[in-house]
């Protein structure tokens, strides 16, 4: 409905990206604004979980699960606030899912988060810990920074998640779900600190188009 008028009526192409096309973007802006060699990269969107596997600043391996903010929070936490029947199927499923797809932490290694519930988390700590420091690009939570927000998010309700500081009215009804994904994905790796990036796909897009005209003009 929208990608063939749009390349029949104005003769525009549109790219859709695959989900490992969209993790290693998401790698790319990771790698190029902090100052890691080797960990995962967890970038989780409204759809998606995207885990990636990086190696001497390279993707090794890549896996995309179905465990998105929005799409576990519709799927499983129907009421407000959640029943704890809800919130332990929801817990199930993700622990499930990361199984096979977690790679366990090694020595030395990273987790970097990406996406709106990290950058959500990031906000809510900094605001309950003023002082501590400005900006979230690059902030470590740990462990137990991330179960704290998400215990007290499981406590309240939507009206009363809408009042905490750092908290968007307009995630307060899926960043549950999301922090249980970002808590179990630590858990479930064994890593006890989470970097915050607060870069995208975008990013990675616009550095993988300029490094393509520049390599382009070289060649010339």
């Amino acid at each position: 409905r929208l990608l063939d008028p749009l390349r029949r009526n104005e003769g525009i192409e549109v790219q859709v990206l695959s989900g490992r096309e969209e993790a290693r973007l998401g790698v790319m802006a990771a790698l190029e604004s902090l100052p890691f060699t080797n960990g995962v990269v967890a970038d989780l969107g409204g759809a998606s979980l995207q885990l990636s596997r990086v190696r001497h600043r390279r993707v090794v391996s890549s896996a995309s699960l179905p465990l998105g903010s929005v799409r576990t929070t519709r799927n499983f936490l129907k009421h407000d606030p959640p029943t704890p029947r809800e919130v332990r199927e929801l817990r199930t499923e993700i622990r499930e899912r990361l199984r096979t797809a977690m790679p366990p932490a090694n020595h030395g290694e990273s987790l970097v988060g990406m996406g709106g519930t990290v950058r959500t988390l990031a906000s809510m700590h900094l605001r309950a810990n003023p002082g501590e420091r400005k900006h979230r690009h690059g902030l470590v939570l740990q462990q137990s920074d991330v179960t704290a927000i998400r215990e007290r998010l499981e406590a309240l309700s939507f009206r009363g998640r809408r009042k905490i500081r750092g908290l968007k009215a307009e995630r307060a009804d899926i960043i549950l779900a999301g922090a249980m994904v970002i808590e179990d994905v630590m858990v479930s790796g064994g890593y006890l600190r989470l970097v915050v990036c607060t870069r995208g796909v975008r990013d990675g897009l616009l550095l993988h188009e300029a490094t393509r005209k520049r390599n382009s003009h070289g060649l010339r």
